[in-house]
């Protein structure tokens, strides 16, 4: 009895931890002003709440097969989540003329086509 209480304890733990860091992102959406600073707020907490969630489901369920599928969603989000947002980023750098007022910019410009310039 006292270890379905724990087990339901760690749950909520987990969801309020997902949930909290979805806000946070959603705050830091709407807060920052540059582009590159958006991209990277939501690509860092989605995947992070992602876990949060899916650890939560896992431990709600127990261990059994349905907890392996979702370790690997949350694998080929790892995967997937950074490549988008460096396409993102990389279109916005493409793309921003004015983007030397925000970031420092080194030497070698990889603007179109993927040559240094």
């Amino acid at each position: 009895m006292i270890w379905q209480w724990i087990r339901f304890g760690l749950v909520a733990a987990l969801l309020l931890s997902g949930l909290f860091t979805l806000v946070v992102a959603l705050v830091g959406l709407f807060r920052f002003q540059f582009a590159l600073n958006r991209i990277h707020a939501a690509a860092m907490a989605d995947t992070l709440s992602l876990l949060l969630f899916i650890a939560a489901v896992a431990v709600a369920v127990g261990f059994h097969a349905v907890a392996w599928k979702l370790a690997l969603v949350v694998a080929l989000q790892w995967c997937t989540s950074p490549l988008s947002s460096h396409v993102l980023s990389r279109f916005e750098y493409m793309v921003d003329d004015n983007l030397s007022a925000h970031v420092d910019i080194a030497d070698a410009h990889f603007r179109e086509g993927g040559e240094a310039k």
